[in-house]
């Protein structure tokens, strides 16, 4: 795992895999598997991690700062909204890693920020040649998407009935 940055204060990694329930049920030779593949990268205040409509397909995990999901206007491709504000321990990219479409939105680093990047060709490779690492992290990706779109859910029924 390559470091750039200071650990001090931070989650360790493996808690920070299961906290953000990506290592979920897997053995600790497996998150360390995982975790052999994992380049740690830091991006200074208001860089763009994220392009939306980018073509990669990397997944990545905020270790530390916050960091802002933000999707241009439709009516106004020039001005974004801020539509979420990630913390700690949060996964993003998982949607362009699993079906390979654009990005869809951008990731801002609203601080210094602390990743894990999972580069989309070394994740794959380590997926085919330990398949239950991939049965595992695809299910616990789908766990993700699906809690999001469940919030997603009430957050619209709530605008309807208010």
């Amino acid at each position: 795992m390559a470091n750039n940055s200071s650990n001090a204060g931070m989650m360790p990694a493996k808690e920070l895999l299961l906290t953000a329930g990506l290592a979920k049920d897997m053995t600790d030779a497996e998150i360390n598997d995982l975790l052999s593949i994992a380049e740690e990268r830091t991006y200074a205040r208001d860089t763009l991690i994220v392009q939306e409509d980018g073509k990669s397909r990397d997944l990545y995990l905020l270790r530390k700062g916050r960091a802002t999901v933000r999707m241009a206007l439709p009516t106004d491709r020039e001005r974004e909204e801020i539509v979420y504000t990630m913390r700690d321990g949060q996964a993003f990219g998982e949607l362009a890693l699993v079906d390979g479409c654009p990005r869809s939105a951008s990731i801002k680093a609203e601080d210094e920020v602390t990743t894990y990047r999972f580069d989309f060709d070394r994740l794959s490779a380590l997926l085919e040649e330990k398949p239950h690492i991939g049965y595992l992290l695809m299910r616990n990706i789908a766990a993700i998407i699906s809690a999001r779109m469940r919030n997603t859910n009430m957050l619209w029924r709530n605008s309807i009935i208010w």
